[in-house]
């Protein structure tokens, strides 16, 4: 069995019992058609993979919203073309769901929630039209400069959970030109972008080619290419590909750091350098990256995922101690937010304080700057995360509004839909949670940060295969991994029952914090009592008002089975009720 997360668009003929008691041969011959040259065709075209043929309909994978949502869109623009001439009674229309979800493939057939719940949105579709989940509508943002029809929170059949339903404005008002939506950030770097001074600047310098062979050029400058536009995707940096004027490298001397590197070709090996300076040229990073070079693509790709991801955890590292040696005084927005940060993940009241303060200034310093609220939404987050004693509805109802706002400012900005994303988990709205993350995912896809904190919402979800599949993206991707990786990872090993593989990961952990929860059940799991209550009573020193009670009421399990497994091993270890 494989179980997977995958964007699934349902669609079957309207009225289709009644045409066929009209003309079942005539019916059965028109569908073929307009399978065969319409929905196969945009199928085809829009990277989708037909996984089950049922009757007068079918379900269709695709990899991206973007395609499905597309897809969906030509397909109906084409029946209504194809329909022009036929007689009312006998026109054939399609109704469309798309929704994003876990699926199951055995034995040649697809099962799970996603699916059930693309089934029930295409059921109430109107005959020519597109209806998605709150999740597809989220992840889709404006991208495509559609337009949406909000009807509303809705009951499905056989679906334990109310969810929220857009229709599509399919007409020729509503509908992009080729070309004209609004575009997230850029994936090509072909010229220096406007420079924003809430960002910090870093000049990508050419690759050098030290191959002795001009043919290996080409390589050098993809592999900057690439790079250069992985960097592009992380909304806290400007990239620019030409060397800084003068005046400009003055004006963001504090904030100003270069990448270089070399790439060097010997038979069936290739070695990749790379280094980062800061505006004094010191080397605050240096790596380098060897390959058996089978396919020269797939060297160029990962390079293109491992230096963009390296490199924003470097440089945030580096900013952050940068503005703590300054003076307080005289600080802007982006500094204050930077010394909040510093402290955001803070179990110390005193420390959760001065972060909050820090994140208010940067709101006062400037309102329009979008991770002043992106700060304050994660202090309200972590309270639920840390199991602090809150109201848990103004608790979310707070981190909502922050986030939300900060969307306003930076909609292209991955960590704030990935905030959102884990405001909408605790929630309990599963396919909204899992658009946010997505969306953050297509703007920024090398974020390890967002990656691991996904592996933690895609546990709770029940989808461990794929939260241990990510969440080991983020630590391969981030030689600098912070500790709580390797408890996101854990977690989701844990809920599978592979107690040993978790508590070797949590053992890697320098400081275990919170994860102390964690680390005292699966001792217990694994027979360890006396590590486990070790344990516990370190977890209660750090948060002396913890209890199974307000755990198990507010964490977002969907599967209770998997929570029953997690509150059997706090209870073996003897936390409190």
């Amino acid at each position: 069995m494989e179980q997977k997360l995958a964007v699934i668009m349902a669609a079957d003929v309207a009225g289709y019992s009644r045409l066929m008691e009209i003309d079942e041969k005539g019916t059965l011959a028109a569908l073929l058609g307009h399978r065969q040259q319409l929905l196969d065709v945009e199928v085809a075209a829009h990277h989708g993979h037909i996984v089950k043929l049922i009757g007068d309909g079918m379900l269709v994978e695709f990899g991206t919203v973007e395609d499905a949502v597309l897809c969906a869109v030509e397909i109906q623009r084409g029946m209504r073309m194809r329909n022009e001439n036929a007689p009312r009674d006998r026109r054939i229309e399609f109704r469309i769901g798309i929704n994003i979800g876990d699926i199951l493939f055995e034995d040649g057939d697809v099962y799970g929630d996603g699916v059930n719940v693309a089934a029930r949105i295409e059921g109430l579709a109107k005959p020519g039209g597109v209806a998605v989940s709150s999740s597809v509508h989220d992840t889709l943002g404006s991208r495509l400069g559609l337009v949406f029809e909000d009807t509303g929170e809705q009951v499905l059949k056989n679906i334990g959970r109310r969810v929220r339903i857009y229709d599509i404005v399919i007409d020729d008002a509503g509908m992009p030109e080729e070309g004209a939506a609004p575009a997230p950030p850029l994936t090509e770097i072909g010229g220096d972008p406007p420079l924003k001074s809430s960002r910090v600047l870093i000049h990508v310098s050419r690759f050098v080619n030290l191959s002795g062979n001009p043919d290996q050029e080409y390589f050098a400058v993809g592999i900057t290419e690439d790079v250069a536009a992985g960097l592009s995707r992380f909304s806290g940096l400007n990239v620019i590909v030409r060397p800084p004027r003068p005046e400009t490298h003055h004006q963001t001397a504090a904030t100003y750091y270069t990448l270089e590197g070399s790439v060097r070709r010997v038979g069936d090996r290739v070695r990749v350098n790379a280094n980062l300076a800061n505006a004094a040229g010191e080397r605050i990073w240096a790596e380098k990256y060897d390959f058996d070079l089978v396919d020269m693509f797939e060297v160029q790709d990962e390079l293109s995922r491992s230096i963009p991801a390296a490199l924003n955890v470097k440089i945030e590292e580096a900013e952050r101690y940068r503005v703590l040696a300054k003076p307080l005084k005289g600080s802007n927005a982006y500094d204050f937010y930077l010394r909040g940060r510093h402290l955001e993940k803070s179990l110390k009241p005193d420390e959760t304080r001065v972060a909050k303060e820090m994140f208010l200034a940067a709101v006062a310093d400037d309102p329009s700057y979008a991770r002043g609220y992106l700060g304050l939404a994660w202090l309200e987050i972590r309270k639920l995360k840390w199991n602090e004693r809150v109201d848990m509805e103004e608790t979310l109802g707070s981190a909502f509004a922050s986030a939300n706002k900060a969307l306003e400012l930076s909609p292209y900005d991955a960590d704030v839909h990935w905030a959102l994303g884990v405001v909408h988990l605790w929630r309990g709205e599963a396919e909204r949670a899992i658009g946010c993350y997505e969306r953050g995912r297509e703007l920024a896809p090398n974020n390890c940060d967002l990656l691991a904190e996904y592996c933690d919402a895609l546990g709770y979800l029940g989808l461990l295969e794929d939260a241990i599949r990510i969440g080991e993206l983020a630590l391969r991707l981030n030689p600098s991994r912070p500790d709580w990786y390797f408890w996101n990872v854990a977690a989701a090993k844990y809920l599978c029952g592979q107690y040993h593989e978790a508590l070797a990961l949590l053992e890697k952990m320098a400081d275990h914090g919170s994860a102390y929860r964690l680390l005292a059940a699966t001792y217990a799991q694994v027979g360890r009592l006396e590590d486990a209550r070790r344990a516990a009573a370190e977890l209660l020193k750090l948060n002396p008002e913890f209890s199974i009670e307000r755990y198990s009421s507010r964490a977002p399990y969907r599967d209770k089975a998997l929570l029953a497994r997690y509150v059997e091993g706090l209870r073996l270890a003897g936390l409190p009720e």
